[in-house]
């Protein structure tokens, strides 16, 4: 039997070596007229899916195709922009990707990660890698913004104030992107997408259907069951600039169909590196 850890191990190799090398976009996502319009988008998710940021890759990578310049905003500490832009500029292996793995976050033990540092996540980072060396011209800049909702909403107002991008999408856990205040859980919080208000953005947040998440509840990171969102859907990979009838402070969603949980991003063997 293998042990958990080893078991990550082999996932992780699995589907890291398996990410196509085809074409810069692998999924067509269709992009409404008023995100196109928009410079400002976030997109609240729920950690740990496979899905999501499988979709936020093909999101950005269409939008790439018809923007001038786009820009993606993560929830990883800001102490990682050197790593990611070393791997972004590497072949995606060897010592940048090492040194990826060997940042705070992505080396925590597996039943301390939340999702954020996810197998999905890598694979999110390496398609927007190959995308930038596919397609020069039209290449995704990536932004660590990682903090509480002030810090966060102070990193993206400066990143849309340098005025190097017609586009910058976020991407954070769904209680950051929501444009009121308060929540189930404080009444007083300012999310970020509240404190950005003044810029107009435009947020959706993550629908999906019956499945599992790895993050972590009752102090335990693990694989979680997750229930359907119960809205009404569309396709998978899809658009809604409906507000949600049960979730205050969005002005849309994004549709993903099925979820299944992504386990800890962790560093292959020699033999696999």
């Amino acid at each position: 039997m293998f042990s958990r850890q080893t078991l990550l191990v082999l996932l992780s190799a699995a589907a890291f070596t398996g990410i196509a090398h085809g074409a810069p976009c692998k999924t067509t996502v269709d992009i409404p007229q008023r995100l196109r319009d928009s410079s400002l988008l976030l997109l609240g998710e729920l950690h740990g899916t496979r899905q999501i940021p499988d979709f936020v890759s093909a999101y950005v990578c269409n939008l790439a195709a018809q923007a001038r310049s786009v820009a993606l905003a993560l929830e990883w500490p800001e102490e990682n922009q050197a790593a990611i832009d070393a791997f972004l500029d590497s072949d995606g292996r060897g010592g940048a990707r090492k040194a990826l793995f060997g940042s705070r976050d992505w080396s925590k033990p597996a039943h301390e990660q939340d999702g954020r540092t996810s197998m999905a996540m890598l694979v999110l980072l390496d398609e927007v890698r190959q995308h930038n060396k596919a397609t020069p011209t039209r290449k995704i800049t990536v932004r660590a913004i990682d903090g509480d909702d002030l810090t966060m909403s102070r990193n993206v107002r400066a990143l849309t104030a340098t005025g190097l991008f017609s586009h910058v999408v976020v991407l954070t856990g769904d209680l950051h992107t929501s444009l009121a205040k308060g929540n189930m859980f404080d009444p007083a919080m300012e999310p970020m997408g509240f404190l950005l208000r003044d810029l107009r953005p435009i947020s959706l947040v993550a629908e999906y259907d019956q499945g599992t998440a790895w993050n972590c509840a009752a102090s335990q990171c693990e694989p979680h069951v997750v229930l359907s969102m119960p809205t009404q859907r569309g396709a998978r990979y899809s658009i809604s600039l409906r507000p949600p009838k049960d979730r205050l402070g969005y002005d849309g969603s994004f549709y993903v169909g099925r979820i299944d949980a992504s386990p800890p991003a962790v560093l292959p063997t020699a033999a696999n590196d």
